[in-house]
């Protein structure tokens, strides 16, 4: 859990740095998932990218339509870590997202 708590800090703070980008829920008590939108990118275009990058993400409503509702999103992108997941992944998932927002903006 303490692992897990580490990679969520992490990736939030790198995350917080994009412009352009929200993360959506911060509670304290947060497990390792980032869900987040990008002004401008449709969320499934986002995740079709980062696929072809060798990044994983899940994308849409995540069984939350009343939420999205209520915060008029059509849906966000997730990117979750567990205790197998390293630091070194987050970095490469934060390249592979600068690089495909690069392109999309």
């Amino acid at each position: 859990q303490a692992h897990e708590i580490y990679l969520l800090k992490y990736v939030t703070k790198k995350l917080e740095e994009i412009e352009g980008l929200r993360i959506i829920g911060k509670a304290k008590n947060k497990v390792g998932v980032a869900s987040f939108v990008v002004e401008g990118v449709h969320h499934q275009d986002l995740a079709i990218m980062l696929d072809q990058k060798g990044i994983a993400v899940r994308t849409g409503h995540h069984c939350t339509q009343p939420l999205m509702k209520r915060f008029e999103l059509l849906g966000t992108t997730r990117v979750s870590f567990a205790v197998y997941n390293t630091k070194e992944e987050v970095d490469l998932f934060i390249e592979a997202l600068l690089k495909v927002l690069k392109m999309l903006r």
